[in-house]
């Protein structure tokens, strides 16, 4: 027995610019997506005296942070071993390739990823995500899988996927 709980909001959007990198010496150019994630959490069972999975009023702030700290920043994999980033006063300082950029610090999330891909985010988010509920109080026992996807534009979906009962 499960239940799988979906939750899609409108206020899960972010929107980021970014470039993904393909190889050495290989990247898109800096570009923007308005992004879309999307959360589904399965449940084994309910708790049998409310016959509630749990309160999806404490889920929802949850994903609605992780989002809102990628919203209008440019992202940027601190992971990639073709990267070389350094925090120069108020900027940081990336290299890639023969290109350099140069963002302020403000305007600018290093992200513990090795691209900017929409894989990447969606673990990225997955992983934020689970850390968060694990701490939730009387419901993580419960929680089998928690999957996040991530829309980088219409009909472009990618999902992650944890199986928190093999963590046990």
């Amino acid at each position: 027995m499960a239940y799988r709980i979906e939750l899609e909001k409108e206020n899960f959007k972010f929107s980021s610019s970014h470039f993904t990198i393909f190889g050495e010496g290989q990247a898109e150019r800096l570009h923007g997506h308005n992004y879309y994630a999307s959360c589904e959490i399965w449940i084994d069972s309910v708790d049998p005296k409310l016959g509630l999975a749990f309160d999806f009023n404490l889920v929802k702030p949850m994903i609605r942070e992780i989002t809102a700290s990628l919203d209008e920043y440019v992202l940027i994999p601190s992971s990639s071993p073709y990267l070389q980033v350094e925090s120069v006063g108020a900027s940081v300082r990336v290299r890639f390739a023969a290109k350099e950029y140069v963002f302020p610090s403000e305007d600018t999330r290093l992200l513990p990823v090795v691209n900017i891909t929409s894989e990447e985010l969606a673990r990225h988010i997955t992983e934020e995500l689970v850390a968060r509920l694990k701490a939730m109080p009387g419901t993580a026992h419960r929680i089998r899988e928690v999957q996040v996807g991530v829309q980088e534009s219409r009909g472009q979906t990618v999902f992650y996927q944890v199986c928190l009962t093999k963590e046990r």
